[in-house]
C-alpha cells in the first residue's frame, strides 16, 4: 500500500504542480462550459423573443381586434404587438417588408366579410410571413390561433349552434419537475461522459506514453516496487484526477443548463442528496474504466503521439454510445444492458435524472460491472508493465 501511494502522489504531484494542466485540465472545462452555454442560452432568447412584433392588416375587422386584444390583455404571456392599419394598394409594399424583416406579419381581411350572408363566393383573410423569420414564425402562429375562433364566432353567428357533441378536454396534471428531469437526462449524461474521456485524455498518455517516450519509465521499473503496485498507483492517481476535471465540468453544466435551456418561471427539477450521491458513484466507477483504458493504450503506444491517434477512435466511439441518451425516452429495462461499459454509466445517469424508481438498482449493477472491467484493465496493464518487449520499445 506504501509504494502505491508514492506512486500516487508522484502522479498528483506531476499534474498539480504544472499550473498550466490545473488550469486546463481541471479547472477550465467547468467555466468555459458555463461561459459556451450561458452565450448560446442568451443567443437563443435573443433570436425566440422580441418585444414587440409589427404586424399591417389590411380592411381590419372590429369584432377580431376586439378578440384578440382581449386575449392578449386577458394572458400575461401573449406576446406584445404593434398593428398598424394599411390600404390595398400598399399589400405588395408591405410584403416586401415582411421579406426583408422589417415587418413580421401581413393580414388582408376581404371586404364585407362581417356581412356575409353563406351565399357567393366565401370571403378571403389572406395571411403573408416569413418562415425564415423566427419570429415572423412565432407570431403567425399565434394569430393564426385567433383567426380560428374569429371563424368560429363567425359561423355561429352565420348558421347558429349546429354542434352535434360538445368536447371536454382534460388531462393529468402537468409535472413539471418530471419534464425538466427528461430534459436535463437527455443532454447531461452525454456532457458528463464526454468531459470525463477528455479529461483523461488531458493527462492519461503523459503519465505512461510520455514517460516512455522520455525513458524515465525504465528507472521507475528498476525500482523495489512491485510493478503492480506502479499500475494501481498510476490509475487511482489518475482516476481521481480525472474525477476533479469531470466535477468541475459537472458544475459548469449544472449552472449553465438552465439558461440553456430557457426554464420557463416556476418549472424546476430539485434532486436530492441521494440523487447527487448516486451521480457521483456512478461518476467514480465510471472514471476507472475510462482511465484503465486510456491508460493500457498508453501502455501499448510507443510515445505520446501513436498514443493520442489510438485514443481518438476510442473517443469518437464513446461520444456515439453517450448521445444514446438524447434518442432515448427514460432509461433502459434490461439489466444486462448494465453490463456494458460507458453504455451503463450513460443509462444509470439517465435512470437517476428521471427519478426512476429503478435507478438504485441500475446504479448497484453499473457500479459491480465497472469494478469487474477495472479489475480485467489492472490484471492487463500489470501483464504490459511486466513485458520487457512492451515497455523497452522504441
Amino acid at each position: 500500500m506504501k509504494n502505491i501511494l508514492t506512486i500516487f502522489k508522484k502522479e498528483w504531484d506531476r499534474v498539480i504542480r504544472d499550473k498550466r494542466l490545473v488550469i486546463t485540465v481541471l479547472l477550465l472545462p467547468g467555466i468555459m462550459i458555463f461561459l459556451i452555454y450561458t452565450l448560446m442560452g442568451t443567443a437563443m432568447q435573443n433570436m425566440t423573443t422580441e418585444d414587440v412584433y409589427d404586424i399591417a392588416i389590411i380592411n381590419p375587422q372590429a369584432d377580431f381586434t376586439a378578440l384578440y386584444e382581449g386575449i392578449q390583455n386577458a394572458d400575461p404571456d401573449s406576446n406584445n404587438t404593434n398593428v398598424i392599419e394599411i390600404q390595398p394598394n400598399q399589400l405588395e409594399a408591405y410584403e416586401l417588408l415582411v421579406d426583408n424583416g422589417e415587418y413580421d406579419m401581413l393580414i388582408s381581411f376581404s371586404e364585407g366579410i362581417e356581412n356575409y350572408d353563406g351565399s357567393g363566393e366565401k370571403p378571403v383573410v389572406y395571411i403573408y410571413g416569413n418562415p425564415n423569420e423566427i419570429a415572423s414564425s412565432t407570431i403567425n402562429s399565434e394569430f393564426s390561433y385567433y383567426l380560428s375562433l374569429y371563424e368560429q364566432q363567425l359561423s355561429f353567428e352565420l348558421h347558429g349552434d349546429r354542434t352535434y357533441f360538445e368536447t371536454s378536454y382534460a388531462s393529468t396534471e402537468i409535472d413539471e419537475g418530471g419534464i425538466m428531469g427528461t430534459i436535463i437526462s437527455s443532454l447531461v449524461p452525454m456532457l458528463v461522459i464526454m468531459f470525463l474521456f477528455s479529461g483523461a485524455m488531458g493527462i492519461g498518455p503523459e503519465s505512461i506514453a510520455g514517460e516512455k517516450e522520455r525513458g524515465t519509465i525504465a528507472t521507475l521499473l528498476v525500482t523495489p516496487v512491485k510493478r503492480s503496485e506502479i499500475a494501481i498507483g498510476k490509475i487511482s492517481a489518475l482516476s481521481v484526477l480525472t474525477l476533479i476535471s469531470a466535477i468541475s465540468s459537472f458544475i459548469g453544466i449544472s449552472f449553465s443548463l438552465p439558461k440553456l435551456m430557457q426554464f420557463e418561471e416556476g418549472m424546476s427539477v430539485e434532486y436530492g442528496v441521494g440523487q447527487y450521491f448516486m451521480i457521483l458513484g456512478v461518476l467514480f466507477s465510471t472514471v476507472f474504466v475510462i482511465v484503465g483504458i486510456i491508460s493500457i493504450i498508453s501502455a501499448y503506444a510507443k510515445n505520446l503521439k501513436e498514443a493520442s491517434s489510438l485514443i481518438m477512435p476510442l473517443y469518437i466511439l464513446t461520444i456515439l454510445v453517450a448521445i444514446t441518451s438524447m434518442f432515448t425516452s427514460g432509461a433502459n429495462t434490461n439489466l444486462l444492458m448494465y453490463m456494458i461499459p460507458i453504455y451503463n454509466s450513460v443509462q444509470t445517469l439517465s435512470a437517476i435524472l428521471t427519478f426512476d424508481p429503478a435507478s438504485l438498482t441500475y446504479l448497484i449493477v453499473t457500479i459491480i460491472a465497472n469494478i469487474i472491467y477495472l479489475s480485467i484493465f489492472i490484471f492487463i496493464l500489470n501483464r504490459m508493465f511486466n513485458s520487457e518487449k512492451m515497455m523497452f520499445s522504441k
